[in-house]
């Protein structure tokens, strides 16, 4: 496991990520990509459409990005999948319904030890099995984290937040919702502005 510090520092190199070997002109959904991860640290994700989103955690080397309609076609919905200096980045958006988030599900899969850096318009996030530092933010909608170990830095603006069998340092968040936390150890601080916070099984241990 890295120190969280040097989390940090390959995130901000996934944020700006001057140098792009491979881009893919914006395609329109349904989108399937299976990319083979070499020098990889971690995926950056741009979803300016929202939806619900799903990260999971594997064994294997790749990256896999798949962007689904779940109820209404989204007709004018694009994604953009990337390579960049130290991962993948993953943008999506639409080109008439600007700043509208669509219902739409995206699934991206990824080797264990990944980096996750999230920027979501809104809609349920669901991150599992990452080793790793998870950096995310949505505009509304559930947040679930389970399995995880490493870093987080995680807030939605509107929906609960839980946090399962993780041993984490760092902090969950939600301006309007409940945070649970679950069979978690580390150093991890749980915050909610208006929904409480309910701890079970929790043992803190300061993390360097």
């Amino acid at each position: 496991m890295l120190h969280a510090l040097s989390y940090i520092g390959v995130l901000a190199q996934l944020a700006v990520a001057p140098t792009m070997h491979h881009a893919d002109a914006p395609s329109t959904i349904p989108f399937d990509t299976t990319i083979a991860t070499t020098r990889f640290s971690g995926v950056a994700l741009d979803l300016e459409a929202g939806g619900k989103v799903r990260i999971v955690g594997g064994s294997a080397n790749l990256v896999r990005v798949q962007v689904t309609d779940r109820g209404k076609h989204c007709a004018d919905c694009i994604v953009a999948v990337s390579e960049i200096r130290n991962g993948i980045k993953v943008l999506t958006g639409r080109s008439r319904d600007v700043g509208t988030p669509a219902d739409v599900q995206i699934l991206v899969e990824v080797p264990t030890q990944t980096n996750i850096l999230l920027t979501s318009a809104g809609g349920q996030v669901e991150i599992e099995g990452i080793d790793g530092y998870v950096s995310g933010t949505t505009d509304f909608g559930a947040v679930q984290l389970f399995r995880l170990s490493g870093a987080v830095k995680v807030e939605t603006k509107r929906g609960d937040v839980t946090l399962r069998q993780s041993y984490v340092k760092g902090s969950v968040h939600t301006n309007a919702g409940r945070v649970l936390l679950e069979d978690v150890g580390g150093d991890v601080q749980a915050t909610s502005t208006k929904g409480g916070v309910v701890e079970r099984r929790v043992e803190r241990v300061r993390v360097q």
